[in-house]
């Protein structure tokens, strides 16, 4: 099965010079396609049949999909949330699973300021939470919960996590 690039908004196909974001699968490219999310940019003939090679989106990627964009792109998604916070709960400190000896070690996460509030899905407002403290605190502020963070969270592309504190990455400076 051939993989399809899918590239952001702004792709130049004579040049060749664009941000991919990522490959995808020829099903799912002809639904981008049919959804008009992504016109094609290149085409192949495969089985008798024309499919697409390459992708561009139909509008430029906002940062909710890849924080740090401009500067080192970080994928965002849960699980990248859980990596960096190495898989254990902000609140109470245990090691979270998607697969838990028990139901209240199960791996969730936990926007610090919630969404109902107009709390942001990004870096700096996600935790790793196992699903008890998540349903303790609810719908609301740690504050407001009784409940503390064991440890700040930070956007990977601007620091790392050193032992218990936070280092920013040192800045490039153009000469």
């Amino acid at each position: 099965m051939s993989l399809v690039k899918v590239y952001n908004l702004g792709y130049d196909p004579d040049t060749g010079i664009g941000e991919l974001l990522h490959t995808t699968t020829v099903r799912h490219a002809f639904g981008m396609i049919r959804r008009r999310v992504a016109t094609p940019v290149r085409l192949a003939i495969q089985d008798d049949r024309i499919v697409p090679t390459a992708l561009e989106l139909t509008r430029e990627l906002s940062g909710a999909w890849v924080e740090g964009a401009g500067q080192r792109s970080i994928g965002f998604s849960y699980r990248a949330v859980h990596e960096r916070d190495h898989w254990t709960c902000a609140y109470c400190g245990r090691s979270v699973s998607k697969t838990p000896p028990c139901e209240a070690l199960l791996a969730t996460v936990d926007h610090i300021h919630p969404i109902s509030r107009g709390g942001p899905s990004s870096w700096t407002n996600l935790v790793s939470a196992c699903k008890a403290c998540n349903n303790r605190k609810a719908d609301r502020t740690p504050d407001e919960a009784g409940m503390s963070l064991r440890f700040a969270p930070y956007d990977p592309a601007l620091a790392y996590r050193v032992g218990g504190h936070i280092e920013p990455l040192p800045v490039m400076v153009d000469a």
